[in-house]
């Protein structure tokens, strides 16, 4: 059973020279407490290189999921954990709009400290320009798997780990993550407008994730059905009844004489 999310809030911090590249991630997600204890106390399925769950402020490295989203780095952002994107180029989507396999795939063997292309460059987890290099391309293989960008995109190129989800999932890639892999969606907000959404990894994404609420469409339309079920049993019995009443006593015991 889904827990109840508490309020919780987390600020992103962009470090062009060590991690992040351009306008896309890593970002550094400091969690306030209220989201730590929440989501993943001891910051479970990172490694060394992309959190530090005993630092003064404990982080985690992570990635955007739009390329038309945005934040301001520095400031604290509402959030809550989900499987979908909430809103996307300023539009919300009351349905959410998934994460797919191959970027839960991808998030979750980086977060792990074990992500490599399927080409001749892996992840490079040292805090240098080389490691924003490769921030980018994996950004970019993240994009382009959300379909919000191509794979090569300026000095970006996404190919080598988006041929290795392939090869890591096959025809699944696309599919909905739905808390695949133990990756979540932190869907930012600030003052009720809507902010970025960032990738986390938690233990239990099922125990973290509020449930999502029937479509209203689809309520309306069930609560309909069996409505009008009731009303057609009632019809029936109703029929049946006025059918009866019409036939006289003799008429309903009266037997053909021979």
């Amino acid at each position: 059973m889904s827990a109840v999310q508490a309020q919780m809030q987390v600020t992103l911090y962009q470090d062009l020279s060590n991690f992040s590249y351009s306008d896309g991630g890593e970002f550094r997600a400091v969690p306030d407490a209220n989201l730590l204890n929440f989501a993943n106390p001891t910051l479970a399925g990172y490694a060394p290189a992309t959190a530090d769950s005993t630092a003064v402020n404990p982080y985690f490295q992570t990635f955007c999921v739009e390329k038309s989203e945005y934040f301001t780095p520095g400031n604290a952002y509402d959030v809550s954990l989900s499987y979908n994107i909430k809103y996307d180029a300023g539009l919300f989507l009351p349905n959410g709009e998934p994460i797919t396999m191959g970027t839960a795939w991808l998030y979750s063997q980086f977060a792990a400290g074990n992500l490599i292309g399927s080409g001749p460059f892996p992840y490079d987890y040292a805090y240098s320009g080389s490691r924003t290099a490769t921030a980018g391309d994996l950004q970019e293989a993240i994009w382009y798997l959300q379909g919000e960008a191509s794979l090569v995109n300026g000095g970006a190129d996404g190919t080598a780990f988006y041929n290795a989800a392939v090869s890591a999932l096959g025809a699944t890639i696309n599919d909905p993550a739905n808390g695949a892999y133990g990756v979540v969606v932190l869907n930012l907000t600030y003052s009720g407008g809507n902010a970025q959404d960032q990738l986390m990894v938690v233990p239990n994404p099922s125990a973290v994730v509020a449930p999502v609420p029937e479509p209203a469409p689809v309520a309306l339309l069930s609560a309909s059905m069996v409505l009008w079920g009731v009303l057609r049993l009632c019809s029936r019995r109703a029929k049946m009844l006025a059918t009866t009443s019409a036939i006289s006593w003799p008429e309903k015991f009266s037997f053909q004489s021979r």
